[in-house]
This record gives structure tokens, sequence and C-alpha cells, in this order.
């Protein structure tokens, strides 16, 4: 893959300076065929060694990292040239687009069209002195050398392809098993810094193994206290709250989120996990009671602060957040307040920014039944029924708008029996699920109101 990120460099780097650690193949061949100085060290499962090794080669007042399988984007040259006018430039974070697959054009990784997650801004440019450091044995960077400094990273307007996150590369690689005993290394190494504690339980949450996510989040947090100002608690944070959301514990999602923000200041990700815990403590309240009313409005306020746009955060690879699912889940609040027609605003932004989003294209449908459509909110809905209970009970709540209880009687029971398996994507559906059970007059083995409450 070398070859293609020289390519995309080319016109950018006024030198171009790699090391190579064992490999097999013609790498160096291709590196020096692109006027490249190489130089070689082995490999001792460290991946800031080499990137030092590299930074004692290089001559250039800046540095820009790349690795192999990432390409500049169209435009990087004019970019970079002008981020780097004049002299207060000493960290720059660009903009990183995982592609969903390793042949993906970069024109349709960047417009997000073949993107997997978030963009991540991340920090690869850097003024070269003599103090730059790369640190870390995996998800190296020289942005804490820098920050220690004191030094404030900079957005540049420049975007990076990574090909090497598609999934069927990833596997081929064995990514993961790799990742994991470095990050375990790494919290070896480090045990004092938040930092490797937060890329592991990332790491994990992402391979599904929850349970020592959970474990790992919770000992960086109780790092938190030691941490010093320029040191990020951001991943610990989300996968923390995260997991605090999916086992409804919303106190603690919400005590997470704001020590948070006390912190460190507003940031989307955990301004999204605290609009969903004050949605589900809303939800908790009964329809009348006025700290319901009060921590609705408080979780709009939060998902809207995680919809502002805030170039150069650094934000974690959680898809959707602060664009198509913050806009759902805000859509979902904004119907659990009456707020029809702006829920109806909001699920047509997220569908806009996510067309196969399923959650947003439901609450279409229940913004239909809510203006009295039952007829649209069933066509709306019916490409829906599927593993998920939402669908089949806003189905059955529109059938029994239409006159047609037992069609609504069958449709409710099989959003029961899925409900059963896995519960409702958008909590405040419960709510319209009690209800329609009692309307229904359900028979005993159907759910309890009280249970489901």
């Amino acid at each position: 893959m070398l070859a293609g990120c020289l390519d995309s460099a080319r016109d950018v780097a006024d030198e171009i300076v790699l090391v190579d650690t064992g490999s097999q193949d013609r790498t160096m061949e291709v590196a020096r065929r692109y006027g490249a100085r190489v130089y070689e060290r082995p490999w001792d499962d460290d991946f800031a060694a080499p990137r030092n090794e590299a930074l004692a080669h290089a001559r250039g007042d800046y540095i820009l990292q790349l690795d192999a399988d990432e390409r500049l984007a169209r435009g990087a040259r004019h970019g970079l040239r002008r981020a780097l006018r004049g002299d207060g430039l000493h960290l720059g974070l660009l903009r990183l687009h995982n592609a969903s697959r390793a042949d993906a054009p970069h024109n349709r990784v960047v417009s997000g069209e073949l993107r997997l997650g978030n963009v991540l801004w991340v920090p690869r440019l850097a003024r070269r002195t003599p103090e730059l450091r790369y640190e870390g044995v995996i998800h190296e960077g020289v942005d804490e050398c820098l920050l220690r400094k004191g030094v404030h990273p900079r957005a540049v307007e420049v975007d990076i392809v990574h090909l090497g996150s598609a999934p069927d590369l990833r596997e081929r690689r064995q990514k993961l098993c790799r990742n994991l005993a470095l990050l375990e290394k790494r919290c070896q190494l480090e045990p004092r810094s938040i930092t490797p504690f937060g890329f592991l339980a990332m790491e994990l949450f992402e391979a599904g193994r929850l349970s020592e996510a959970q474990r790992v989040a919770d000992q960086g947090w109780s790092l938190l206290g030691e941490q010093p100002a320029y040191r990020s608690a951001l991943l610990v944070a989300n996968v923390r709250a995260v997991m605090a959301l999916r086992q409804g514990d919303a106190d603690r999602a919400l005590e997470t989120a704001q020590r948070f923000r006390e912190r460190e200041g507003v940031r989307a990700d955990l301004e999204h996990h605290r609009g969903m815990a004050l949605l589900l403590l809303a939800l908790r309240s009964p329809p009348g009671d006025p700290a319901r009313a009060a921590r609705l409005e408080q979780a709009i306020e939060a998902f809207r602060e995680a919809m502002a746009p805030r170039p150069g955060e650094q934000n974690s690879a959680i898809a959707g957040v602060g664009s198509w699912a913050t806009t759902t889940r805000l859509g979902d609040t904004l119907l659990a307040a009456g707020r029809f027609r702006e829920a109806d605003s909001a699920f047509a932004t997220a569908l806009a920014a996510s067309p196969a989003f399923a959650e947003a294209r439901l609450g279409l449908a229940e913004v239909q039944l809510e203006a009295g459509d039952a007829a649209g909110c069933l066509a709306t809905v019916e490409p829906l029924l599927g593993p998920a209970p939402d669908g089949w009970l806003l189905a059955a709540a529109a059938a029994h708008a239409l006159g047609a209880d037992d069609d609504a009687r069958l449709l409710f029971t099989r959003a029961w029996e899925r409900f059963r398996e896995g519960g409702y994507r958008a909590p405040h559906r419960r709510e319209r699920h009690n209800a329609l059970a009692a309307a229904l007059a359900a028979p005993p083995h159907l759910p309890s109101v009280a249970r489901i409450a």
C-alpha cells in the first residue's frame, strides 16, 4: 500500500523519511523509488521507537506523519501551505476518515458515503524541535509531549483517508490481537496514566468484550483525580458512560458526563451521553411531573450542545455522535416533550445525514402517528418490522388507531416477544407500550404495565 501513500504526498513533502522494521517485501525499494531516505530498525513491539528514529533523521521545519495505509486527500497541499504561513503553528490536528473498504474512492470516504464512524481530528503535523518525541508503545503520538509544554493544538483543514480500518483488512492483519497485547503492555508501563486505559477500554468495547471494557474503564476512571490538566479522560469517560447507559444506570452515566464536563469542558461525546441519561431520568417521572419536564429540557440542551460544530475537537469513534445519532435522540426527546413539529425536523435531518438509519425512520413514523396519519405510519414502518420491537409497537398503535384491534393485538404480541429479547431502542416508547397494553386490554401473558414501567 506504500506507493499510494507516497503518491498522495508527492507534491506536499520536501523530504520523505522511512524507517523499516523488518519488512520482507519490496517496501524499501518502493520507498527509494519515491526519493525517500530509508533507515532500518528491528521491531520490538514499540511503535514510538521507529517514529523517533525517523525524527532523528528528519531535516524539515515541520513533520507530517503518514502510515502506508493512509493517503492525503485532494487539496492537502493548499491546506498545509495555508496552515504553515507564519510561525504560530506548533501542533496541527488533521481530519482522519476511516474507509469502510480498502478499495474505496477517496472522495466517497471524505464525503461520508464510505466512511466508518465519525471524522477524527488527529495530531499529525508538528513543528520539528529537538525535544519533539513520540510517546506510547501503541497509539503513539507527539501530542502529550507538546501539551505538557503548554502548546495548544490547532485544526488544519486537511483530510487523511485511512484504509487500514476496513473490516476485512483489519481481520486479515489480526490487528485486534496485536492491539490488545500492546495496550495491556502500555497499561503496565504507564500504570498512573489514564490514557492507555482509555485506548484499551475502547478497543475492548468495539470488540464486544463489554465486561472487560467496563472493568478497564473503571480502573482508568479511578486515576482521574491525579491526572494533569493537559491529559484527557475522554475515552475512559466515553466507555464508562456508554456502559452505564446500556445497564440503565442513568445516574452513573450522568455523574460521569458532568464530572468530565467540569474537568475538560463541553465535548460532543459526553454531551450526547448526558442527554441520554437525562432522557432516561425524565421518563422515570410520571407525565405532568415538573421534574420530568425540566429534565427533558436539559436533555434537549445537551443534545444540541453535542451537535454544535467545534473544529479540531478530539472525539471518539462512536458512530453518529454529534451527527445523525444525536439528532435522532434529540427527536426522541422532543417527541417525549410533545414538540412534534420540532421532532419531525430532527428526524428528517438525521435521515438526510444517514438514510439507512432505521431509528430515525421509526421516529418519523411516530410523528406521523401523533399527527393522525396512522396509514402513513404503517407504510413508513412496514420495512422496519424486524428483530427490534419498536417497529412492531408503532404498527400495533397505528392498527389500533385505524380500528383494526385484532391486527393490533397480533402486532403487539410480536412487539412484546422482541421486547423480551432486547428492549426498546428509544426509551420513550415504553410509555406508548403501556398505553397500548391498557387500550387493547392485553391478556395476562402479555406485559404488565407496572413491570414495564
